[in-house]
């Protein structure tokens, strides 16, 4: 049986045969791709992959993978804008500094986290 045609093909080769939208406690666009060296440890279900739609875009846009500690950044806050220039990268730290600015933690919370 021949696999059926791409829906699109991004930079580097990643061949997307199926997008999702999100739904219940997945709040982000999903896609399937075809396995790809630049998603190792993701496990191959029914000959494709399911990842987050923004990781791809900017594992493409990067030419690289990404790492566990590497966020894919809305630079407009929109989880539907996946534009590889609205896509940036930010370490878990950077990330956690940007959308958590002005909250107040207590005393037994920054105990633990420092």
């Amino acid at each position: 049986m021949k696999p059926k045609a791409p829906l699109y093909v991004l930079p580097h080769g990643i061949e997307v045969i199926g997008e999702y939208p999100p739904s219940g406690q997945n709040r982000y666009w999903r896609v399937r791709i075809r396995p790809h060296s630049f998603f190792p440890d993701v496990r191959v279900r029914y000959g494709g992959i399911y990842v987050r739609r923004s990781r791809v875009i900017l594992a493409s846009k990067l030419g690289r993978a990404l790492t566990p500690e590497e966020h894919a950044h809305h630079d407009d806050e929109d989880r539907d804008n996946d534009t590889a220039t609205n896509i940036n990268r930010l370490s878990s730290a950077e990330h956690n500094q940007h959308h958590k600015t002005g909250t107040n933690h207590s005393a037994a919370t920054k105990e633990r986290i420092s």
